[in-house]
């Protein structure tokens, strides 16, 4: 299992970068990223965050939702729109999440077929502006792990213990 590395290099300070290597195809993988059904059971960790509904229109222009409970029991919704889709490599979308206010950033998720599997960077950028949200995305890299844990092992929120993923 490979760990998810972020990326010392930040375009001053505008982006986050973090990548990890899945052993999974990246249909797979991609699925697992639009899926309604899917994303639910690898976005998140009791304690932490967790994503409790995922919504998609598939097409460029359509619309996103996932709405989840924070580690403090509080609800929170992140939502955004596609902004190009191009199964299963390419995966990019404005993202607004309601603990950064009317902040509207850019996630893009690329996956590249390597041997055993696929590597998976995403690259969260639009924070030049707003600095002080860098550090509201460090969890990128769990997150990524938690997708990993998902393709690799089928382990689901449901599965995932604190101890497991501190």
């Amino acid at each position: 299992m490979s760990s998810p590395n972020t990326s010392p290099e930040r375009n001053q300070q505008d982006e986050v970068v973090a990548e990890i290597m899945i052993a999974a195809p990246p249909e797979r993988i991609f699925q697992a990223l639009t899926d309604s059904a899917q994303v639910p059971k690898w976005w998140g960790q009791k304690g932490v965050y967790r994503c409790t509904k995922f919504e998609a229109d598939l097409r460029i222009g359509g619309k996103w939702r996932s709405s989840g409970i924070d580690g403090q029991g509080q609800n929170f919704e992140v939502s955004g729109s596609y902004l190009e889709i191009d199964p299963p490599r390419l995966l990019v979308s404005t993202w607004m999440a309601t603990w950064t206010g009317d902040v509207q950033t850019t996630v893009c998720w690329q996956l590249t077929s390597v041997a055993g599997g696929t590597l998976v960077k995403l690259t969260h950028s639009g924070l030049s502006a707003h600095p002080e949200l860098a550090q509201s995305y460090r969890g990128w890299p769990r997150m990524l792990g938690w997708l990993q844990a998902l393709m690799e092992r089928d382990e689901t929120v449901e599965d995932r213990t604190a101890a497991s993923w501190s």
